[in-house]
């Protein structure tokens, strides 16, 4: 959410499915050109954006997982060529594709700038030089050939998503109806997700409705035993109330479902700027308003055309919502005592409790009290569930840790070896910054399984992890004046203003009122004056550190650092540009891999280290 990026990769879930939805597509051949017509006056179909839909319609239920189509990113319409690519899960894959796709892209690019310039010669000329008829097609072709794009078919990926919706779609629908919403909303994570609730982007954005760890945070609880954005239920009950707000501040679903992509603010200054939503998106260029932001509502109403058709389709059989009863625990468990107390196995708790972090289903953390536990419903059970499930719900609070309190000679290694567990461990288990421990010191020691979960889970390596510094989140300067406190930060990535107001614990009224600010939207590197009313400075630094460190863990229990480059700034990069498009990482990790250098103010040929990820 509110990330200009294509969807993370979603795989089929096994063989037999897959060549059952391949069949089905073979046999149903949805028309890609036929673009189903929404109702106009909630979700408009403008004339404007009509190419758009009808690609992302193609790219969703004609193109499939093989196929990539060389296009023009500025006009939709405009295709060069639709190439086969080699199966993505084959060896080598990736860098054969590569090599593929960028040479198609650099021959297109070519031809069109030679056509800018000079008549056409080849049959291949002809046919591209077709593509822009009229007055201006010089002009139109040299400013093509600086647009070339490749997009990736969708079609299986699509059908799967529609598929998996049909267990989750019935109660969505409920919620944005509840919350007085169009009940069409909630086919949005066919844009998002594909309805997987694994899905977990590079960019750290999670679940079906794809929150970031920073949204998510306002909406949702998150830590390191439950990740609500996992359930798409309880993510869904955060998206409505999240695209309420838009639509309230900005008047229109066009522009709500843009700003789920580029933020309310960034909506704001756009509306401003241009006034409708068809200016927008023909005109408005600032900031990180690129192609996924442009096309983001485009590629919604596609989205639905396509899934309701697809639902009326009496060859393709949906998921259906699993019933279950939930029992809300009345103490700290681990998965063991469930497992054992209601005879479930593992397997069915975690397909059943998506919010629940691997950590827990690994013995490192126990579900927490007030959890709303889901298991299986046992329909042919006529009788109540058993009293102890009602009444005790269900076990005594389990220890996960021993304690060490750190003595004279005691380091880091030292207690690693002594424990039977690695010094990468501990770190973790203890949120440390370095491997400096002090005299005194509590520190938590893992189980050997919760050790062994930690291992696999942090696989960085010493000669890839960045050097950390003093300060690295920010240490403020604070003043006294008028008997009031007050600290001047520096805004790190993934912080808003509402996360500042809270760890402040004043409200965002009055941090804007403070700082003058007449919006809510606030950017990595801007100072931000803070008043420390109910809490102290430390207690704020303390508070933002913990969130910033979570972040970290939520992202790399997910994907690993597996190597480095350098990359030279070009003149025309930005820092969303190169996180967001050219590397797909989060602008966090970014800075902790460049902690001396001021990512605010790039210049051409800076040179960056550029950490590679991959997922675990």
């Amino acid at each position: 959410m509110i990330k200009p990026t294509p969807p993370t990769r979603f795989y089929l879930s096994g063989c037999t499915r897959a060549l059952g939805i391949l069949l089905i597509c073979l046999v149903t051949g949805l028309p890609g050109a036929a673009l189903a017509r929404p109702d106009n006056s909630t979700f408009p179909l403008y004339p404007v954006i009509e190419d758009n839909v009808r690609f992302w319609k193609d790219i969703y239920t004609k193109y499939s997982l093989n196929t990539a189509v060389i296009h023009d990113k500025n006009d939709l319409s405009v295709i060069y060529e639709v190439v086969t690519v080699v199966d993505e899960k084959l060896p080598g894959a990736a860098k054969i594709n590569k090599m593929l796709l960028d040479s198609k892209k650099n021959h297109y690019a070519t031809i069109l700038q030679q056509l800018s310039q000079t008549a056409t010669g080849t049959a291949e000329e002809r046919r591209i030089a077709a593509l822009f008829p009229g007055r201006g097609s010089a002009r139109r072709m040299a400013r093509a050939a600086e647009s070339v794009r490749v997009q990736t078919g969708q079609k299986e990926r699509f059908l799967e998503g529609v598929i998996r919706s049909g267990a989750y779609l019935p109660a969505i629908k409920k919620i944005f109806r509840l919350h007085n919403l169009p009940e069409d909303l909630a086919y949005l994570p066919h844009v998002e997700s594909s309805f997987d609730t694994k899905a977990y982007s590079k960019l750290g954005a999670s679940g079906v409705w794809q929150f970031t760890y920073s949204t998510g945070k306002q909406y949702l609880r998150i830590n390191t035993a439950v990740d609500e954005r996992g359930d798409p239920i309880l993510a869904a009950h955060a998206a409505a109330k999240y695209l309420k707000n838009s639509y309230n501040l900005l008047g229109s679903w066009p522009l709500a479902l843009t700003s789920y992509n580029y933020g309310t603010g960034g909506m704001k200054r756009a509306v401003k700027d241009k006034g409708s939503y068809e200016r927008i998106f023909s005109e408005y260029s600032q900031g990180y308003f690129k192609f996924a932001s442009r096309n983001f509502y485009s590629e919604f109403l596609a989205a639905l055309g396509a899934a309701k058709e697809y639902e009326s389709n009496p060859a393709i059989r949906l998921d259906r919502p699993e019933p279950t009863r939930v029992v809300t625990l009345k103490g700290n468990s681990s998965i063991k005592e469930i497992k054992k107390h209601f005879g479930v196995s593992a397997a069915t708790l975690e397909h059943l409790n998506p919010a629940l972090r691997p950590a827990v289903f690994s013995g490192q953390k126990q579900i927490p009290r007030g959890y709303s536990l889901h298991l299986p419903s046992n329909e042919k059970r006529a009788e109540p569930e058993p009293i102890i499930a009602r009444a005790r719900a269900v076990v005594p609070e389990a220890e996960t840790h021993r304690v060490h309190k750190v003595k004279k000679g005691d380091t880091l290694n030292s207690l690693a070896r002594k424990y039977h567990i690695i010094p990468e461990t501990l770190i973790a288990a203890n949120d440390l910054q370095s491997k400096e421990i002090q005299i005194g010191q509590t520190l938590r020691i893992p189980s050997s399984s919760a050790a062994a979960a930690a291992a696999t889970s942090k696989p960085l390596t010493a000669d890839l992890a960045p050097k950390q510094t003093n300060g690295r989140y920010g240490v403020f300067q604070s003043v006294v004046h008028n008997g009031k406190h007050f600290g001047k930060i520096q805004i790190q990535p993934g912080e808003t203003l509402k996360l500042l107001a809270k760890w402040a614990d004043i409200t965002t009224t009055a941090l804007r009122r403070i700082n003058n600010m007449a919006e809510e939207t606030v950017y990595p590197g801007r100072s931000l004056v803070l008043r420390f009313d109910k809490v102290s400075p430390g207690e704020f630094q303390k508070r933002r550190i913990s969130f910033h460190q979570s972040t970290e863990r939520h992202y790399f229990s997910t994907y690993s650092v597996v190597g480095i480059k350098n990359y030279t700034v070009a003149a025309e990069d930005t820092i969303w540009d190169i996180c967001h498009t050219k590397f797909t990482i989060p602008i966090w990790l970014l800075q902790k891999y460049n902690a001396s250098k001021d990512l605010t103010q790039l210049r051409s040929s800076m040179e960056l280290v550029i950490p590679i990820v991959k997922a675990i």
